[in-house]
């Protein structure tokens, strides 16, 4: 980590120091996450490309359901803005077998996911980091509110169900998932129906914090 993490500062300029970092990283850990790591910000691409899949030759079926998905979402333009902002970032993984991807135990895995990315960012702000900001995968209509009609903050303006666990898809933001993945260390192979003969094969889920 020292190679990665010199001097970073927090919201209020104040200068925070390596432990502090670590000890994000590693809440992360403690919070149910396989992997977690350190990444310079300026490693992570958001790409106006991605964000457009998500309403492109096959429209995402969550897209437009919630507020925290396409269009409902500042998108790649605004994440650059916080992405200047930011010195470093927390990525997160859960390694999982390929057969759970394709399965209805996906969910539970993916709910997981958005809580831990939205504990290490509340402990991130409670280090000093007041914007930090958390991402996650999936679009949490589908992960938390599958049984209400209507997303809450779309339809009524009321506050989100479950602000204390969703978090926005990195898909709406354009974040390039595999990229972030190798910043971080790791190896990113995709999952595919086709592995699923294959019980040894394991895919993952990712998240990202970003520090400001």
């Amino acid at each position: 980590m020292d190679h990665i993490v010199r001097n970073a500062t927090d919201s209020r300029g104040h200068v925070v120091l390596k432990h502090q970092i670590a000890c994000l990283f590693k809440e992360a850990i403690s919070f149910g996450a396989t992997s977690s790591a350190i990444v310079s910000s300026k490693e992570i691409q958001s790409k106006d490309s991605l964000a457009a899949l998500c309403n492109g030759e096959y429209t995402c079926p969550n897209y437009g359901l919630a507020a925290g998905c396409p269009p409902n979402v500042e998108g790649p333009d605004e994440f650059r803005k916080w992405q200047a902002q930011s010195n470093y970032s927390i990525t997160v993984k859960i390694e999982l077998p390929t057969s759970v991807m394709f399965s209805a135990e996906r969910k539970g895995v993916m709910q997981l996911l958005h809580q831990i990315v939205a504990a290490v960012e509340q402990k991130a702000i409670e280090a000093g980091f007041k914007n930090a900001k958390g991402f996650a995968g999936g679009s949490c209509k589908e992960l938390f509110c599958e049984d209400q009609e209507k997303c809450c903050v779309l339809a009524e303006n009321k506050p989100c169900r479950h602000i204390e666990s969703a978090r926005p898809s990195m898909s709406g933001f354009g974040v390039d998932v595999i990229a972030l993945m190798k910043a971080s260390g790791w190896s990113a192979p995709i999952a595919e129906k086709s592995m699923l003969s294959d019980k040894d094969a394991t895919s993952w889920v990712a998240g990202l914090i970003m520090l400001a």
